[in-house]
């Protein structure tokens, strides 16, 4: 699911970079090497020690799915398969605040 970047703080790319670089550009979950966004193929391949190795992205998680808590505590740098494994059991919840976010009634609020 796209993320909302009007949801994130205006640091977030310099937040996520630092959660990324500190673990080395690798996944904390399932500890799979992830290419640089300013790395060669040829030099991913070269400091990963593999010939063809898959190119997988790192991205920084929210753990309680909050983008305005980036205290290091809630942040973990996933590859993409990982992050979404992590998000499926939030996807209905989140599903619904984003339609909320862009102004869909949420009648079950407004009945209460």
């Amino acid at each position: 699911m796209p993320m909302i970047k009007a949801r994130y703080p205006a640091t977030w790319p310099t937040i996520a970079l630092a959660v990324k670089e500190r673990t080395n550009w690798c996944c904390q979950e399932c500890g799979r090497q992830c290419q640089r966004p300013d790395e060669s193929p040829e030099h991913f391949q070269r400091r990963i020690g593999r010939a063809k190795p898959r190119q997988y992205l790192l991205t920084v998680a929210h753990l309680d799915q909050d983008p305005t808590n980036c205290s290091g505590d809630n942040l973990k740098a996933l590859c993409t398969v990982c992050h979404l494994r992590y998000d499926r059991q939030f996807r209905a919840r989140q599903r619904a605040l984003k339609r909320e976010w862009f102004g869909q009634l949420n009648l079950m609020e407004a009945m209460e």
